[in-house]
């Protein structure tokens, strides 16, 4: 069975993929078929995401996903754990749910102890896209941010109100043009700062609307304030552990979904 956007009236024969960061970007490049998939990146802006989710949506793609890396709102989650999402909550209140049957796709390639919303899976880093295919993923609802969530107590606030697992600034954005479309939805997400990690003052500016780094920039704000090249450290190593689990688990998960949708 073939699921295509409401919008298609030829035959559709790619995902659309919508990442924040060009090296979101080439993770999910280097894990997936590039000639089943068309990426997107959207600069960390949900509005962006949702025009490159609607272009997606009437040039025939099956399915929707956005993928890159999350900020963790659950304790229990570390760099590099990977989330896949039932449900996105937005800032305006609305409530985008994972197509069901993307997640159905999905299940064969997950790991035992994934798929338990309602604890905090155990996380096993042998299983996230081992020799085996299978994947270790936390199957729960994420929290789509139009503003940073730079602070810890932020973090707490959205996992103790809202009971999402993690955060992140495009995927309600795709969500709501995909659900305008009438296009499957999901999205995947690794987690880079932990809920107990602040992000550094020196890195709220440092996305271009590209998607680039403004690396330049933004060492030279730390370089001004020397105690903030230690949590800028941080977060790379953790963004780097998050790309990892992406070119890792992307592969066995986007062969499942190739198959149930005949691309």
């Amino acid at each position: 069975m073939k699921t295509m956007c409401a919008s298609d009236t030829n035959s559709s024969n790619f995902i659309g993929v919508i990442c924040g960061l060009k090296s979101e970007a080439q993770a999910v490049a280097a894990g997936v078929d590039k000639s089943k998939i068309r990426i997107g990146v959207s600069g960390a802006n949900a509005a962006r995401a949702e025009d490159i989710a609607r272009d997606f949506c009437n040039e025939g793609a099956s399915a929707i996903f956005s993928i890159g890396f999350s900020g963790g709102l659950d304790p229990a989650l570390r760099p590099g754990d990977l989330v896949i999402g039932e449900t996105i909550i937005a800032d305006d209140g609305s409530v985008y749910a994972g197509d069901r049957y993307l997640l159905g796709c999905l299940n064969p390639a997950l790991s035992r102890e994934s798929g338990n919303p309602g604890r905090s899976a155990k996380m096993d880093p042998r299983l996230r896209g081992d020799e085996r295919g299978k994947v270790e993923a936390r199957l729960a609802a994420l929290f789509g941010a139009d503003e940073i969530v730079d602070s810890t107590l932020k973090k707490s606030a959205l996992f103790q109100n809202h009971g999402a697992v993690a955060v992140d600034m495009e995927s309600h954005g795709a969500a709501r043009a995909a659900a305008r479309a009438g296009a499957p939805f999901l999205a995947i997400r690794a987690i880079a700062d932990p809920a107990d990690r602040a992000l550094p003052p020196a890195a709220l500016n440092a996305v271009a609307p590209d998607g680039s780094v403004r690396a330049l920039a933004t060492v030279g704000a730390a370089l001004r304030d020397p105690k903030q090249l230690w949590a800028l450290r941080e977060l790379g190593q953790d963004s780097a552990a998050a790309a990892k689990t992406l070119r890792r688990s992307l592969g066995p998960l986007f062969s499942r979904l190739f198959l149930s949708l005949d691309l």
